[in-house]
């Protein structure tokens, strides 16, 4: 019997910096998105139990990469007929899907624009007055 431990149960440590390093069984191109996006944030932002949200993300995102790129192969005469518009909508419905499980993965990770928004640091504008009044 084989006694070496599951790749499914390997645990995302932090690295020599200190920041959430990939699992050893990620593929190179779930890696370099998982480096992208820790490395997109401070230090100490991730840690070890954060691993399996940032790994579906990686997978969803490569995922949205592989239909989009099939999306994009499709020639405009597939689309004038039945059988290419099925394939184009069951595709666009594949993508709109991963997009909203990214999205919900960077919410819950706090890795989207209106995340990081601070209302101190908001420009506002006079009261009373129109943001186009405003000189």
């Amino acid at each position: 019997m084989d006694k070496k431990k599951p790749t499914s149960l390997e645990v995302a440590k932090p690295s020599v910096d200190g920041r959430l390093a990939p699992p050893g069984h990620m593929s190179p191109a779930e890696k370099s998105i998982w480096v992208g996006i820790v490395n997109s944030r401070p230090a100490d932002w991730f840690q070890p139990e954060h691993e399996g949200m940032l790994t579906q993300y990686c997978r969803h995102r490569l995922n949205a990469d592989s239909i989009f790129n099939q999306i994009q192969e499709m020639e405009q005469d597939w689309l004038k007929g039945d059988e290419g518009l099925d394939r184009y909508n069951k595709l666009s419905a594949m993508q709109e899907r991963e997009t909203r499980a990214m999205n919900a993965l960077m919410r819950s990770m706090r890795l989207t624009q209106q995340s990081l928004y601070r209302a101190d640091k908001a420009v506002k504008t006079q009261p009373g007055r129109k943001p186009w009044e405003t000189k």
